[in-house]
């Protein structure tokens, strides 16, 4: 893989730089020093600021090579360094990066890891264009950790249990990753929305919705779907499968929530559906909305559409529970986003895990 070196990264209230050694001081006081900062870590405790002076020595000089990954973190206006992020392991197959990284305690709950995060995987994935996964790990007794990790949008993928060993001994450890795909612009996202949807904005009901009512458009990504997300139990006379009876019966049904969605229920759909005593009372078709190519990746994308509940058995649980079914059924069938399409309902469906992509009204994008 291409290798662009450490080099000055910028955030908001963040300088990420090289190390001097002078920093030695710096780095035993703020974390390297301390027991309570380092427990979780791999490596020890340092003894003294001349260990730390030392070992500074050596990361100093593995930059000339401009294969090393290795910031010192400080605060703009105060070179002085609190922290570290850096490239603990390469895996060159799979063009991958573990990043792994520390902050001194006085500076612990201020948002600093995330951000300093977040400005990593930018700078990567920018500078190396064949870098296609970016992981990080930690002790599943570290929950901050893990915070920080979900805040720089990472996806967590599950835990390995005693794959690695700190300061406490042998750990259950969580592993979080980000794939070059996850960081669509927006500007793709609204690309990729128009060519499911093309001629979309000429439409004469879409030309109606008004500025200060926006819709919203929602993805998940199939791979990171908890099914145990959402769970409602049921009485026995509630059943969900795949519809099987009579088309026209099922269109009746339908008319009663959204009558112009008739139209869309033919012969040739997949629905799925929740029933109560074997009659539906909840509905939605299994649409395949094809394969696009988004940062060079292809997704296969599919969804839930026309979703709907009779009145009388809404708020239960049954529509969003259907839902849910689909959304499994679609990751089984290793599609690998599912998307609803023209929603008001983004609390609703974020209860999956669903998040909205692009939100839209008559004149166009939000």
């Amino acid at each position: 893989m291409d290798q662009i070196g450490t080099k000055t990264i910028e955030t908001e209230r963040l300088i990420l730089r090289r190390y001097v050694v002078e920093d030695a001081e710096d780095m035993y006081r703020n974390w390297a020093g301390d027991p309570e900062v380092t427990k979780f870590l791999s490596w020890p405790t340092h003894p003294n600021a001349e260990f730390s002076r030392k070992l500074l020595e050596k990361w100093v000089s593995y930059y000339d090579e401009g294969r090393t990954y290795n910031w010192g973190i400080t605060l703009k206006g105060d070179d002085h360094v609190i922290g570290n992020i850096a490239v603990v392991e390469r895996e060159e197959r799979t063009r991958s990066y573990e990043l792994g990284y520390v902050l001194g305690r006085a500076f612990w709950g201020r948002g600093i890891m995330p951000e300093a995060l977040k400005a990593v995987i930018a700078y990567l994935f920018q500078g190396e264009k064949d870098l296609n996964r970016i992981i990080a790990t930690h002790d599943v007794r570290n929950m901050k950790s893990g915070r920080v990790m979900q805040k720089a949008g990472m996806h967590f993928d599950g835990v390995l249990r005693a794959s690695k060993r700190n300061n406490l001994g042998m750990h259950d450890t969580a592993y979080y990753s980000i794939l070059r795909e996850d960081l669509v612009t927006k500007e793709q996202y609204e690309a990729l929305f128009l060519e499911m949807n093309p001629g979309f904005f000429e439409r004469d009901y879409v030309q109606r919705v008004p500025e200060d009512e926006p819709a919203s458009e929602m993805l998940l990504r199939l791979q990171g779907f908890d099914e145990k997300k959402y769970e409602k139990a049921f009485a026995d006379n509630v059943t969900f499968g795949y519809y099987h009876g009579d088309m026209d019966t099922l269109r009746k049904v339908v008319e009663q929530v959204v009558p112009h969605w008739t139209q869309f229920f033919n012969e040739g759909a997949r629905v799925y559906c929740g029933f109560v005593d074997g009659k539906v009372v909840s509905f939605c078709m299994i649409q395949d909305f094809g394969e696009h190519v988004v940062n060079g990746v292809n997704w296969k994308i599919g969804g839930p559409g026309c979703v709907g509940t009779l009145p009388e058995y809404q708020n239960r649980g049954i529509g969003l529970t259907m839902v849910r079914n689909v959304t499994k059924i679609l990751r089984d069938e290793f599609y690998d986003y599912s998307y609803i399409h023209y929603t008001y309902e983004t609390k609703w469906y974020g209860k999956l895990g669903y998040q909205t992509f692009v939100s839209w009204s008559g004149k166009g994008f939000v």
